[in-house]
């Protein structure tokens, strides 16, 4: 987040909801966590994710409509237009350009329709990203400011680099994943495995996020527990500032970790783009025969080296990995 306070967009949009703060990000999360955390205390009645997103998408005012081929676009397109919402017109060429989700204010919003209408691309391969992109357009109108004129918000693969893109990302992951209900399954589907693994995602995605992608779950099931743990993505790129491709001389299967807070007080890290020494499980899932079949095995991170000759700690871990495609997924836990 220590970038994020610097960004001139996240400082002046936290200006503009009244927030003074030095952590400028900080005081916007806080900020949406206060005014959800008090939509759920005034629910009457039990609150899963599914009823919690709909409290939220009804107290934002918005409603999500997730096109899923072709036809379904343009029939949205003409249903709108028709009622004059002409910026609806626009849309097929938004979605060409990279934008995978748009959220429209409505100018001729009938009785009993919400005023927000966010679209979300969900053809081909975006399909993975419906569950993140609702919240994520729903993450928009929760910090709209009074004097935000912009009523229509896109999110495309080129602003997920923007400082307030990247603000509104967190927001997301916290309401996709909300901690007040996740946590509790988690803690409780756990105990059947005694640490985190392939089949408690399954469990998780069946109890508790039906909706929800693996990869997703995956990530918020290590990011909210309670015991060390790493997810890791393994693909084969080169060094960075590096001509990528098979003929580079630092072309290896590489690391894309996400760890938890538990993982870095206990010392278990690797770096991002790290190379995967050819001994670990994860490099022999990547080239098995056995196709996508999961593989496990106890390892130590000393294994590990860098091309200067440096190793990671030599921790006692435990590997479970999974092929997809062109990577392999692993969940690294200490022994």
């Amino acid at each position: 987040m220590g970038r994020l306070r610097e960004a001139p967009d996240v400082i002046k949009l936290a200006k503009d909801l009244g927030l003074t703060s030095e952590d400028p990000a900080e005081a916007i999360l806080a900020h949406c966590r206060e005014r959800v955390a008090s939509w759920v205390e005034s629910f009457k009645g039990k609150l899963d994710l599914p009823r919690l997103h709909q409290l939220i998408d009804n107290k934002l005012d918005v409603q999500h409509i997730v096109v899923q081929n072709d036809a379904e676009l343009d029939n949205l397109i003409a249903e709108q237009t028709g009622h004059g919402e002409t910026i609806f017109a626009t849309l097929k060429e938004e979605f060409a350009r990279g934008t995978e989700a748009i959220t429209i204010k409505l100018k001729h919003a009938g009785v009993g329709m919400k005023r927000h209408l966010a679209v979300i691309d969900g053809r081909g391969s975006r399909a993975t990203r419906i569950y993140f992109g609702k919240r994520h357009e729903g993450s928009h109108l929760l910090c709209l400011s009074p004097r935000q004129l912009s009523f229509v918000f896109r999110r495309t693969h080129a602003s997920k680099n923007v400082a307030e893109e990247q603000l509104i990302d967190r927001i997301s992951g916290e309401l996709a994943f909300y901690s007040p209900i996740f946590s509790p399954w988690l803690v409780r589907l756990q105990c059947g495995y005694g640490r985190p693994c392939f089949h408690l995602i399954d469990d998780l995605r069946m109890h508790v996020c039906t909706e929800a992608s693996w990869t997703a779950t995956a990530i918020a099931m290590v990011e909210q527990n309670e015991s060390p743990a790493i997810y890791l993505t393994a693909r084969y790129a080169s060094k960075a500032g590096q001509v990528s491709g098979p003929g580079s001389t630092s072309w290896a299967l590489r690391a894309n970790p996400r760890w938890n807070r538990a993982a870095k007080y206990a010392g278990l890290f690797i770096p991002w783009n790290y190379r995967i020494p050819s001994s670990s499980v994860i490099h022999h899932t990547f080239h098995s025969v056995l196709g996508s079949m999961d593989q496990n095995a106890d390892e130590r991170l000393g294994i590990w080296t860098a091309s200067n000759g440096s190793s990671l700690s030599d921790l006692p871990v435990r590997i479970e990995a999974r092929k997809h495609s062109d990577q392999v997924s692993a969940i690294i836990t200490l022994r």
